[in-house]
C-alpha cells in the first residue's frame, strides 16, 4: 500500500510551489533596502544611521506582526493569510513612492510595509511546507526558501534597473505590484496539513520503526503550549544560536552596496555582487544544508546540527575576513562564504524547530521566536550604521559580530532536545 501511494500525486508539492512563490515576491521587497538606499541618501541628505532605521524598524514590525499572521493561520488558514498580508504590503510600497521626510519611510517601510510582509512571507508559507513533510522536511523547506534567494537575485537588480529608468517613486509602485500579484498567486495554492487533506506527511503513511526511532516522528504531534515552551533551556539556547548569523548578515546586507562603494567598487557592480555572488551562493547553500541534513538524519539517526554549526562557523568567518578585503574579487569571494555559509542553516533551523517541539503550534513557535531572533537581529542595521557614522568604517561591527557567531555556536553546542514537564511527571 505505501508503494501505492508513494506512485500516486502528493499535493505537498504544489504547497512548496505556492510558497515558493509568495516568498520570491515578497523577498524582493524586503530586501530592495540596499538598493533603494543610495538613491535615498542623495535625494535627500541623510546620513546611514538615520536611514538604517527605517530597515531597523521593519525586521521589528516583521516578527511582532508575525503573532497575528500565526493566529490567522490557525484561524482562516495559510491561504487567505498570505492573500490580506499582499493587499497590506502593496499599499505601503505604493505609498513610499510619496515619500519627503525620513519619517515617512520608517512609518511606511519600517511599520507598515512589514506588517503585509510579516502575512505573506515566512510565517503562513514555511511552517505551512514543514506540515506537509517529514523526511524530506529541510529539503523542502529549502526549495521553498530558494523561492526568496532567487526573489533578491532578480528582483534587487530589477529594481536598480526601474530606478535607473523610472525613478524610485514609480519603482515602488511596481515593486508593490509585483507583490500583489506574485503573493496572491502562491497564497492561493497553500493549504493548512497533510491531515485535513486526508493523507500523510511526504504522502507516505509512516512507518512504526520511524514512529519509535525518529525524534522529529515522535514529537510530530505533540502540542507546546508557549509557556511550555519558554520554560525550556532548549528554547532559550535554540534562539541564541542564530543571533550571531542573524545579526551578522543582516547589518551587512543593510550597507553591502555602500561598503563596497567605500572600497571603490562601482554600485552596479556591487548590486550584481550582491544578486549573484551572496544571494545565489545562499541559494545553493539552502539546498545543499536542507539535502545533507535529511540525508545523515535517515542514515544515522543523528540530529540537524552539524550542519548548523557548519551555519554559525562559515558566517563567523566571513565577517572576521571582511576588514582584509580590500579588492572587488576579496568582496565577491567573502560574499560567496557569507552567503553559502548562511543559506546553509537558514533552512534548517525552522526545521530543526519543528524537530524539538513538534508542527502542531509551529505557526506561533515561529512568530514568537522570531520576535526574538528578528529584534535581536534588527541591531545589525543599526550597529553597523552608526559604527560608520561614528569611527568611519564598518571594522568594529566586523569584530562584534563575529564574536557573536563565536558565542552562538557554544549555545547550539548546550542545546539538547527538550522533555516536557507532564512527561517527566509520568515518567517518574
Amino acid at each position: 500500500m505505501a508503494d501505492n501511494t508513494r506512485r500516486q500525486f502528493f499535493y505537498g508539492h504544489v504547497i512548496v510551489v505556492g510558497a515558493w512563490l509568495a516568498m520570491f515576491v515578497s523577498a524582493g521587497a524586503q530586501y530592495s533596502f540596499a538598493v533603494f538606499q543610495p538613491v535615498l541618501l542623495e535625494e535627500f541628505g541623510w546620513t546611514r544611521g538615520m536611514i538604517s532605521l527605517g530597515l531597523t524598524f521593519s525586521l521589528l514590525t516583521m516578527p511582532a506582526f508575525s503573532l497575528v499572521g500565526a493566529y490567522l493561520v490557525d484561524r482562516i488558514g495559510p491561504k487567505w493569510t498570505v492573500i490580506i498580508g499582499a493587499i497590506i504590503g502593496c499599499i505601503g510600497l505604493c505609498l513610499l513612492s510619496t515619500i519627503t521626510q525620513v519619517w515617512h519611510f520608517i512609518l511606511l517601510y519600517g511599520v507598515l510595509t512589514p506588517m503585509g510582509l510579516a502575512l505573506s512571507y515566512m510565517i503562513a508559507t514555511l511552517s505551512t511546507v514543514r506540515r506537509w513533510f517529514m523526511r524530506r522536511a529541510a529539503l523542502m523547506v529549502a526549495i521553498a526558501m530558494t523561492g526568496s534567494g532567487l526573489g533578491i537575485v532578480f528582483l534587487v537588480p530589477a529594481a536598480n534597473a526601474m530606478i535607473a529608468a523610472w525613478g524610485f517613486r514609480t519603482s515602488y509602485i511596481a515593486f508593490g505590484l509585483i507583490l500583489l500579484v506574485g503573493a496572491i498567486l502562491g497564497g492561493s495554492l497553500l493549504k493548512k496539513d497533510p491531515e485535513s487533506a486526508g493523507t500523510y506527511p511526504d504522502g507516505v503513511k509512516p512507518s512504526e520503526e520511524e514512529l519509535k526511532t525518529r525524534d522529529d516522528f515522535m514529537s510530530r504531534a505533540e502540542r507546546w503550549s508557549l509557556r511550555e515552551v519558554f520554560r525550556t533551556r532548549s528554547c532559550w539556547l535554540f534562539i541564541c544560536a542564530q543571533l550571531g548569523t542573524t545579526i551578522a548578515v543582516i547589518g551587512l546586507l543593510g550597507h553591502l552596496l555602500i561598503w563596497g562603494e567605500d572600497l571603490g567598487v562601482p554600485r552596479e557592480t556591487m548590486s550584481l555582487i550582491y544578486g549573484f555572488a551572496f544571494v545565489l551562493a545562499a541559494v545553493v547553500g539552502r539546498l545543499f544544508g536542507g539535502f545533507i541534513s535529511d540525508w545523515y538524519m535517515a542514515r544515522f539517526n543523528i540530529s540537524r546540527k552539524p550542519i548548523l554549526y557548519f551555519n554559525i562557523l562559515a558566517v563567523g568567518l566571513g565577517v572576521f575576513l571582511c576588514p582584509l578585503v580590500g579588492s572587488t574579487m576579496g568582496i565577491v569571494l567573502v560574499s560567496i562564504l557569507l552567503g553559502f555559509g548562511y543559506g546553509s542553516g537558514v533552512a534548517v533551523f525552522p526545521t530543526y524547530q519543528g524537530d524539538l517541539f513538534g508542527v502542531v503550534n509551529l505557526p506561533m513557535l515561529f512568530g514568537v521566536f522570531g520576535i526574538f531572533i528578528a529584534g535581536f537581529g534588527s541591531l545589525g542595521p543599526i550597529l553597523f550604521g552608526f559604527c560608520y557614522d561614528v569611527l568611519g568604517s564598518y571594522n568594529l561591527a566586523f569584530t562584534i559580530t563575529g564574536v557573536i557567531c563565536v558565542l552562538s555556536a557554544m549555545c547550539l553546542f548546550l542545546l539538547k532536545p527538550p522533555k516536557r514537564k507532564s512527561m517527566e511527571n509520568t515518567t517518574a
